[in-house]
């Protein structure tokens, strides 16, 4: 059964409200977050450090450690720089304020393709509390912003495909051109509305035209953007890194097809962890549409995935429990934790319990079944109906929300990922099998309600306390680092302060690095910021903090290394995002 092409419409008063309530209970965590601080985190300092540039030359200047376009990110830091100058409190605001927008627009994208209320709502409080969506929004990353631009244009782009809309397609070209200049993934989103313009309308010379016109401007930007980079002396020094890579998988795909393997394996597990709640609550309705069929799609993909992870501990002794991808997400919470001690000495914070991971890990399991099954499921109908007819509204809509993340996520597949870059498909996908499902349930049972809502807590417990975590070691990290500064006038780059710290002030194209030192431009490094002591350091200044998750007595030290003491061997800095 599949959903005609009515249109349905939502009163504009049950919209506010429910975004109203949604922006209340988001906006109410961060109090709890507390996301103040003027320090970078990850790799925003590569940004901010070209928003400070903007800002005082005028002159947009990428750093070279960076394989993104960033110039929508930087024009609009820029924009929230402008009253009071830059900050890294105004960076962390202006993606909060667009991560805002972004999760309304997952409930407003759900309520354009005919869902009721409970299942948009709990789609906008998924992605918003996603612990990599919501950790990366208290930062000036280009995931956030490049995810709800992206989810936006997906927006005018559904109501192009359902109106015939010239004007929806206009605003969501822009929208995509925009996106593609954040991160060149970008263009993945038009080519999916091309094919399902195409499939839903016809092959005619208007309908080609039209679905041309959006691929052809994003590439034409880009590839604009681009030579005028590498014109003007501009062109980072690893922004061809990623595409390299793609292109050397794609050449020898025979040497590759392991850790592609690996990845096909990984991917479906943090997606089926991050969709759960959605997928449960979709589960009645595309579960009862081909219940045989739905049966065997779901034991055949897990029965697959627990020979893989068993297969995986049986001969190469790799640990098959959550989390298996690196960045953000860490046994200890949220991260990452980019001080030396932690990234290259093997020292470990406090990890959560293992019984907690078992139980992320089969909550994974169960929900990569649920969504190989359901998109599964969506592609059999789709295909079947394409035979015989052309597309419905939902149908239209659904091909593109899926094929916009299934593009995305191939050369994912064959190059590899940080846990991040997985964030801008979780909305396409929800709303993708929502279009391809029959009206999703409101969930009536009890137990279906609790169910869902307590795979949701647990993803908003573990975001709020993990970033809450996340931001009070960093504050501490940076007063400590500008207490030495301060008080002892010690120089930046007399420092291992770690990733952030050195990146923003020592950062080098033309680094050479010293193997019995952190890769991450460190000059000298008599002084040493760590989470505990290291052999041949003396600790001189200890930071306490209450960590929430799992509770323990936190703490960030300063330490000065001894005279005369060998040095530790270090692993090769990787390449740049």
């Amino acid at each position: 059964m599949v959903k005609s092409n009515t249109s349905c419409s939502v009163p504009l008063g049950t919209l506010a409200i429910d975004a109203l309530a949604i922006a209340s209970l988001w906006c109410t965590s961060l109090i709890i977050v507390n996301p103040v601080g003027n320090f970078p985190l990850n790799d925003d300092w590569i940004y901010g450090l070209t928003v400070k540039h903007l800002i005082e030359t005028g002159d947009f200047r990428p750093t070279g450690f960076t394989s993104a376009q960033i110039i929508t990110n930087a024009l609009w830091g820029f924009l929230f720089c402008l009253p009071a100058g830059f900050s890294f409190n105004a960076l962390r605001l202006s993606t909060l304020a667009l991560s805002l927008l972004g999760t309304v627009g997952a409930y407003a994208l759900m309520r354009n393709v005919c869902q009721p209320r409970w299942p948009a709502v709990m789609v906008a409080l998924t992605l918003g509390f996603n612990p990599i969506y919501y950790s990366l929004s208290n930062t000036f990353m280009t995931d956030v912003p490049y995810t709800a631009i992206t989810i936006f244009a997906a927006l005018f782009y559904v109501q192009s495909l359902k109106r015939d809309s010239n004007l929806d397609l206009l605003i969501g070209t822009a929208l995509a051109v925009a996106a593609t200049l954040s991160r060149k993934i970008g263009i993945t989103v038009p080519l999916a509305f091309a094919v399902a313009l195409i499939l839903k309308r016809g092959v005619t010379t208007r309908n080609i035209v039209r679905a041309a016109i959006s691929p052809a401007l994003c590439i034409g930007a880009l590839c604009g953007f681009q030579h005028w980079l590498a014109a003007n002396g501009r062109l980072p020094a690893v922004y061809y890194y990623r595409t390299d890579q793609l292109l050397h998988v794609l050449a020898e795909p025979e040497r590759h097809i392991r850790y592609v393997a690996f990845n096909a394996y990984v991917v479906p597990l943090y997606l089926g962890w991050f969709l759960s709640p959605v997928l449960l609550s979709a589960l009645a309705s595309f579960w009862g549409r081909h219940k045989k069929r739905a049966m065997t799609i779901f034991a055949v993909s897990l029965g697959a995935m627990v020979v893989r992870g068993v297969l995986a501990l049986a001969l190469h002794g790799s640990r098959p429990i959550m989390p298996l991808s690196g960045n953000v997400i860490d046994k200890c919470g949220i991260g990452p934790f980019t001080l030396r001690d932690t990234y290259f000495l093997n020292y470990s914070l406090r990890a959560l319990p293992t019984g907690f991971w078992l139980v992320i890990t089969a909550t994974s399991l169960a929900g990569a079944g649920l969504l190989i099954t359901a998109v599964g499921l969506g592609a059999i109908d789709v295909a079947a109906r394409a035979r015989s007819s052309k597309m419905s509204d939902s149908e239209a809509a659904g091909t593109f929300l899926l094929l916009s993340a299934l593009i995305y996520l191939l050369p994912i597949l064959a190059i590899g990922m940080f846990d991040r870059y997985l964030v801008p498909v979780i909305p396409l996908l929800a709303a993708g099998i929502a279009s391809l499902s029959p009206q999703l349930p409101r969930i009536d049972t009890r137990g279906s309600r609790f169910a869902a809502l307590a795979l949701l807590a647990t993803l908003v417990v573990f975001s709020i306390c993990g970033t809450k975590d996340y931001l009070a070691w960093n504050r501490l990290r940076w007063k400590a680092l500008d207490d030495l500064r301060e008080s002892k006038q010690v120089r930046a780059d007399d420092i291992d302060g770690g990733f952030e710290f050195n990146g923003l002030y020592l950062y080098d194209s033309k680094y050479v690095g010293n193997p019995n030192k952190s890769w991450w431009w460190v000059r000298g490094d008599t002084y040493l910021i760590a989470f505990r002591c290291v052999p041949g350091y003396t600790l001189i200044k200890e930071y306490n903090y209450r960590h929430w998750m799992p509770p323990y007595a936190g703490k960030v030290v300063v330490l000065q290394k001894n005279p005369h003491d060998g040095e530790l061997q270090v692993f090769p800095a990787p390449e740049g995002d």
